[in-house]
């Protein structure tokens, strides 16, 4: 989008004119921008070195939105498992966590009288009632809880390894709806970042919107791996990308919701 509205002081701006904020003001207008069209949350991307010119994105439009079709050419650059399926998806889903440079997946074993089931839908067991069970990746089920709003008010089981298993509609919160009940809670937190930035010690602190929205803090360790991963060329390209983060949520001293990164593996960005 080239024009977004700014809710601090209800000005519309061009990316242009944007661009060209004080840096602290820049900073903190960016959380508070919204489509002039639908309303609904937009973000910033600054221009980039390769020549791309800085731009707003909603997060997303509403449907029908008449500007929609400018963001086509919005997006984050990075990897995909294109190949795992969208749909079939199990009564049980375990979620496998790739680690260490090999790749190695997470398993758990199945729940009694839920064995594995193959990807052509077949149930195997012992008489009983059958539950079909699904493996996914987080880029997976990212692209699930984007494209498919079922999915994330299902009653399917979600399995992480030495946690509680959940419902999805329990398991995962979207970024809008997260609150200070969720503190201490391990759970699949997903949305769309406005902007990452700096912090003390080479933390980077990727931002769902102001201060009372919560943060995501990737430590100094984890952050070139995170960038090589999905070819993120600068801090500036984590603006208008999805987000999936396995973590426990807590609040700080200062009343910030965060969720701190424990691993590359346990988040995924589209």
């Amino acid at each position: 989008m080239d024009f977004a509205t700014c809710t601090e002081d209800g000005q519309t701006y061009t990316a242009v004119a944007f661009s060209q904020l004080p840096v602290v003001e820049l900073e903190r207008k960016r959380r508070q921008l919204v489509c002039n069209a639908c309303g609904n949350p937009a973000f910033f991307r600054k221009e980039s070195r390769a020549g791309r010119g800085a731009c707003f994105g909603a997060r997303p439009h509403v449907e029908g939105c008449t500007l929609a079709a400018e963001d086509n050419d919005v997006r984050i650059p990075g990897v995909g498992d294109e190949q795992d399926e969208l749909i079939n998806l199990g009564d049980r889903i375990v979620v496998e966590l790739a680690v260490g440079a090999a790749g190695a997946p997470v398993h758990l074993d199945p729940i009694p009288r839920a064995p594995y089931r193959p990807r052509g839908g077949v149930h195997v067991g012992d008489g009983g009632p059958g539950h079909a069970v699904m493996h996914r990746r987080l880029s997976s089920l990212l692209r699930m809880l984007i494209n498919a709003p079922n999915f994330r008010y299902s009653e399917q089981t979600i399995a992480v390894a030495d946690q509680p298993e959940l419902a999805a509609r329990d398991f995962f919160v979207e970024l809008g709806d997260v609150t200070r009940q969720h503190s201490g809670q391990f759970r699949g937190f997903w949305g769309q970042l406005t902007d990452a930035g700096e912090g003390a010690g080479g933390t980077l602190w990727l931002n769902s919107g102001g201060r009372g929205s919560m943060s995501f803090a990737l430590p100094l360790e984890h952050r070139a791996a995170v960038m090589q991963r999905y070819r993120l060329a600068n801090t500036e390209e984590f603006a208008g990308a999805y987000i999936l983060v396995l973590g426990t949520l807590f609040v700080s001293q200062y009343g910030k919701m965060i969720c701190p990164v424990d691993a590359p593996a346990m988040m995924t960005l589209r």
